[in-house]
């Protein structure tokens, strides 16, 4: 049995295929990536033809991406989602945005399914190591760019209740060699990288893991590159029914990393809180009539 074949019935071949591939793909080819990455369900829906429209491609740039990937053809290619589809894989099962609902339900709808996809293909075991590297490590720090920025914010606002020393990068003006250039092993990064990547992200990634810093990175299914520089990678499914992400499997995943990490902390986490909540109540930082 040829090596693709025997991959074929295991749930995510094509997706490790696809990724494989996808710095060697043309742009028109990147984008049959990126839709079939996201709903790779639609290659059985659709045929060759109207996938390549919905993904801004040509028919004939379909037939290239499906040799790249080594299949004789569509239908080949069809089969393979169709096994990992019965293999009950929750991301061959999503659906696509539409139907004849209010648009608010269909938001309702497919935050409910990105948030379903997300929590369901995370490992839980990666998620308790991340936990316990936050309490062991010296220092954890906290980095994104653009949208990413809120919620590694977020991540950081939660941590810093537990441990000290939690840092947010980039602050304004900051230069981030100058601060936190002597991160290593000893260290947490933790990275949210979220569609549209800053290039600087990369870049930032790269240097941190050469320094041997362990990297945990939350982002999403289109994220290709970026993963080969972290330890822990936690896709999350970010599609919507507008022009913009949904990042609701994203905000439930960090709080619930948080949420954990407390628990983990013991009597240690317990007594910071408690200390911090004393603090705020004394110098009367927090309205207590809400």
């Amino acid at each position: 049995m040829l090596k693709k074949e025997k991959d074929a019935a295991e749930p995510r071949a094509i997706e490790r295929l696809i990724r494989s591939r996808y710095d060697d793909m043309p742009g028109s080819e990147r984008a049959l990536a990126d839709r079939v990455l996201e709903y790779p369900n639609e290659v059985l829906l659709y045929s060759a033809t109207e996938l390549a429209d919905r993904a801004g491609a040509s028919k004939a740039a379909v037939s290239r991406f499906v040799k790249r990937l080594g299949y004789g053809d569509f239908r080949e290619m069809q089969r393979e989602i169709r096994q990992a589809q019965m293999t009950g894989d929750p991301i061959f099962l999503s659906a696509v945005p539409g139907g004849g609902q209010s648009s608010l339900s269909r938001h309702l709808e497919r935050d409910m399914a990105s948030l379903r996809d997300t929590i369901e293909q995370i490992d839980a075991t990666q998620v308790e190591e991340v936990t316990q590297k936050i309490l062991s490590a010296r220092r954890v720090v906290c980095l994104g760019y653009r949208n990413s920025y809120v919620f590694a914010h977020y991540l950081r606002r939660q941590l810093i209740l537990i441990r000290p020393d939690v840092s947010l990068i980039p602050g304004a003006g900051q230069m981030l060699m100058e601060d936190f250039g002597d991160l290593g092993p000893e260290d947490l990064l933790i990275t949210v990288g979220l569609r549209r990547r800053s290039a600087q992200l990369a870049r930032a990634m790269e240097l941190f893991r050469d320094r041997g810093v362990p990297i945990a990175y939350f982002t999403d299914r289109r994220a290709v590159r970026t993963r080969e520089f972290a330890n822990w990678v936690f896709a999350c499914q970010v599609r919507g029914t507008s022009l913009f992400d949904s990042y609701v499997g994203v905000v439930s995943l960090l709080n619930f990393l948080a949420t954990r990490t407390y628990h983990a902390s013991g009597s240690k986490g317990r007594k910071r809180l408690s200390e911090l909540e004393g603090m705020l109540e004394a110098l009367g930082e927090l309205d207590p009539g809400t």
